[in-house]
C-alpha cells in the first residue's frame, strides 16, 4: 500500500490529498500542521488520514515521513530549508520528496536533502475541486515507476502535465497564475454590466454562467480561435467587442502579463536559493 506524508498541509495540500483519496481511498496518508487548531480542521477535511500537529508533538513531521513512499512538502518557500534539514535524517533513501513550493529549485532541494529523489509539482487553485492543472517535473534520477505512480495519484485533482523543470515558469505564467486572469476579466465584465445599467447581482450571475458555458465549450473543442470566429458574424455585436479588445492590444498585453509572472517565478527561485545559502 502506498504511503503519503504531507508536511505543512495547507489549503493546496489538502486539495491534492482529497483528490488522491477520492481516486484511491486505500492510500495511507499522514498529514501534519503546525498548530493543534489547524490539525483539528484538517482531520475533519481528511477523515481517513492520520493528522498530527507540531504543537502537540514536536516529532510530528519526522514521525510522519518515516518509511513513507512520497513526502509532500507544503511549507512556504522560506520555511523549506529549516523543514528539510529537520526531516533529512528521518527520510528513507527511496522516499520521493514532492515539493509544491514556488521558486525553490530541485537543485536547492537536493542540497537540503542529499540523496533523496525529488519531484517538483506546481498545482493551481482549481485542483481543490478536481479541475486543476498540475505541472510534474521529476529531477534526474527519479525512478520512472515512482513518477508514474505519482502522476496517477495526482490525476484525481486535475490534469497532470509532465514538464522539464525549466518549463515551470511558463506553466506558472499561463496556468499557475492564469486562473486569476480569468477572474480579472470576469470582474471587468461585471463592472461594465453595472455601468450599462444592470444590477451587480444580475451582472455577476450572467458573467459566471457565461464563463462556465465558455469553459465547457472550450473543453469540448480546445480551439479558441475557431470558437471565437464561429460567433463573430460580420457587422455583429461580438465582432465589435472583439475588435475593441484586439485593437487595444490584448495579445501583447497578455504576453507581457504572462511573461511578468514567469519572470517573477525565476526571480523567486534566485532569491530563495540565496536565502538557503544564508
Amino acid at each position: 500500500m502506498t504511503t503519503i506524508a504531507s508536511i505543512g498541509t495547507g489549503n493546496m495540500g489538502t486539495a491534492l490529498i482529497k483528490g488522491i483519496l477520492d481516486a484511491e481511498p486505500s492510500i495511507e496518508v499522514r498529514a501534519t500542521t503546525y498548530s493543534a487548531s489547524s490539525a483539528q480542521r484538517l482531520a475533519a477535511a481528511l477523515p481517513t488520514a492520520t493528522v498530527t500537529s507540531v504543537e502537540d508533538n514536536p516529532e510530528a513531521n519526522r514521525d510522519a515521513v518515516a518509511s513513507a513512499d512520497f513526502v509532500f512538502l507544503g511549507v512556504k518557500p522560506w520555511m523549506m530549508a529549516e523543514t528539510l534539514r529537520e526531516l533529512a535524517p528521518a527520510l528513507s533513501p527511496e522516499t520521493v520528496l514532492v515539493s509544491m513550493a514556488a521558486g525553490v529549485s530541485a537543485a536547492d532541494l537536493a542540497r537540503l536533502a542529499p540523496g533523496s529523489p525529488i519531484v517538483r509539482i506546481m498545482p493551481n487553485t482549481p485542483s481543490s475541486i478536481g479541475h486543476g492543472v498540475i505541472a510534474l517535473a521529476p529531477a534526474p534520477g527519479v525512478d520512472p515507476t515512482a513518477t508514474a505512480t505519482l502522476r496517477g495519484l495526482l490525476s484525481g485533482a486535475g490534469l497532470v502535465v509532465p514538464l522539464a523543470e525549466s518549463e515551470i515558469p511558463a506553466m506558472t505564467g499561463i496556468s499557475g497564475s492564469g486562473v486569476a486572469y480569468f477572474f480579472l476579466l470576469a470582474e471587468a465584465m461585471i463592472a461594465a454590466g453595472v455601468t450599462l445599467g444592470l444590477t451587480e447581482e444580475t451582472a455577476k450571475a450572467m458573467v459566471v454562467a457565461t464563463a462556465d458555458g465558455a469553459g465547457r465549450l472550450l473543453a469540448e473543442n480546445p480551439d479558441p480561435a475557431a470558437l471565437r470566429q464561429a460567433v463573430s458574424s460580420k457587422g455583429g455585436t461580438t465582432l465589435a467587442a472583439l475588435s475593441t479588445f484586439i485593437d487595444g492590444g490584448i495579445f501583447d498585453l497578455t504576453e507581457a502579463a504572462v511573461t511578468a509572472a514567469a519572470d517573477r517565478s525565476v526571480d523567486m527561485e534566485q532569491e530563495n536559493s540565496a536565502a538557503i545559502d544564508g
